[in-house]
């Protein structure tokens, strides 16, 4: 594992494929949320004062995982809030860049994997989370006058909500992102990935899809 210091209260660590393996761990262990994936993730937080000092000081931590081309992970993490959140989207693009130029080449998305940095999309965010339940509980956490331009689907056991900035302020779209890593995970998405979802995966709700599901859940 290797780690990088972005701020005071965000860190980004490069986990390679044998890590993942020396843990008896997969990508869906990962993006489930089960009990060896968190306990892992845990692990990271923990490692991470050993390694460089990092101290945690606020209550919740927004992390991002990135999967890699060799099946393993980018995981940038952040106590700092919606501005953490700012610094970890800020950061990314490089961070990819560095990681493609050590194992190579980034493939297209598909199968879990990402597409090169400067394909990735600010203005769309996508977050999975292992049930819909959770994607609800998310949704409901949002204010109703906030308007926000959403769509939903599902591959395999997991859902995936995508959000998009359109009319929201910056600071906006970084808050209710940051209120979304307490149910699910974040992950960069590009026309790639949204292609790939549209072809392997189920829409289940075109737009609107967090007011939709907000109305359900508080109904």
């Amino acid at each position: 594992m290797k780690y990088k210091k972005i701020s005071e209260g965000t860190v980004q660590c490069i986990i390679t494929a044998e890590d993942m393996s020396e843990y008896g761990l997969t990508l869906s262990d990962i993006f489930e949320r089960n009990e060896k994936g968190e306990g892992f993730l845990r692990d990271i937080i923990e490692r991470a004062h050993e390694e460089i000092g990092y101290q945690i000081n606020g209550e919740n931590i927004a992390m991002q995982i990135t999967p890699l081309r060799d099946k393993g992970l980018v995981v940038t993490f952040t106590d700092e809030g919606p501005m953490g959140f700012k610094d970890i989207l800020q950061h990314l693009k490089d961070v990819l860049q560095g990681v493609s130029e050590e194992f190579g080449k980034q493939a297209p998305a598909g199968s879990g994997q990402m597409p090169p940095a400067e394909m990735i999309d600010e203005n769309r965010r996508m977050f999975v989370f292992a049930s819909l339940h959770q994607v609800m509980q998310y949704t409901a956490s949002i204010p109703n006058t906030v308007s926000v331009k959403s769509h939903l689907y599902k591959e395999g056991d997991v859902y995936y909500l995508v959000i998009e900035k359109n009319r929201l302020s910056c600071k906006m779209f970084n808050k209710i992102s940051a209120q979304a890593v307490e149910f699910g995970n974040l992950i960069a998405v590009s026309d790639e990935r949204m292609q790939y979802l549209e072809e392997h995966g189920e829409r289940l709700i075109t737009d609107r899809a967090v007011s939709r599901l907000r109305k359900i859940y508080l109904a």
